[in-house]
């Protein structure tokens, strides 16, 4: 490994330490903000005052969550990371910082323009994802060598899928109906799908070219 190799993949290393350092930091906030009622009456009366802040909170760790899962998949496909791909990863990382005010604006208001600017942060962090994985793998150079329709699909998942998901799962908790959760279920066995098939198509290729 050339010295410059080496710099390049501790850029990457350091870039990812630090997004999970602010991943870590939001689902902290998530629950420092939760405070209890000043007057309840027994275990049930204090959850039936805390529930909208419980379901916030579940919620938003759930996003936190499963976008920290979303970086590392999309980062581990990266053999190297530069300034730019730095600009727009940070600004992923403001906007998922922003998380834990979202999910005070659900528990105090719980209306549906307090929903609506919710699912638009989710899909506004998605997006930005979306920008920092389109340029690394289509303008920057740095992900490692892949078709480009696997490229595209990542892009597409990325920028789409938390904003449609987490529009189903409020379909469900604001109707009491399994519509959203079922809806849930049919992109993520689509998914699964997917992923399936290009694993067998790469595995495919990579035989051929043996």
């Amino acid at each position: 490994m050339t010295d410059n190799t080496h710099k390049e993949a501790q850029h990457l290393h350091r870039l990812i330490l630090f997004s999970d350092a602010v991943f870590a930091i939001a689902i902290t906030l998530l629950a420092i903000e939760i405070h209890p009622p000043e007057h309840w009456r027994g275990v049930a009366d204090l959850f039936g005052q805390m529930q909208h802040k419980l379901m916030a909170y579940v919620v938003s760790f759930a996003v936190v969550g499963i976008y920290w899962v979303s970086h590392r998949r999309t980062y581990s496909r990266l053999r190297r990371a530069d300034g730019v791909l730095d600009g727009l990863n940070l600004v992923m990382l403001g906007l998922l910082a922003l998380l834990p005010l979202g999910t005070e604006l659900l528990w105090e208001n719980g209306n549906a323009a307090s929903v609506f600017v919710y699912v638009g942060l989710v899909t506004a962090i998605g997006l930005a994802h979306a920008a920092a994985w389109g340029y690394a793998a289509f303008f920057g150079g740095l992900s490692e060598p892949m078709p480009a329709l696997e490229k595209i699909y990542v892009l597409l998942r990325v920028a789409l899928l938390p904003g449609l998901m987490c529009s189903l799962t409020f379909v469900s908790l604001i109707t009491h109906t399994p519509w959203g959760w079922l809806g849930i279920a049919l992109v993520v066995g689509g998914l699964s799908v997917i992923n399936r098939l290009m694993a067998r198509k790469a595995a495919a290729v990579q035989t051929a070219e043996a």
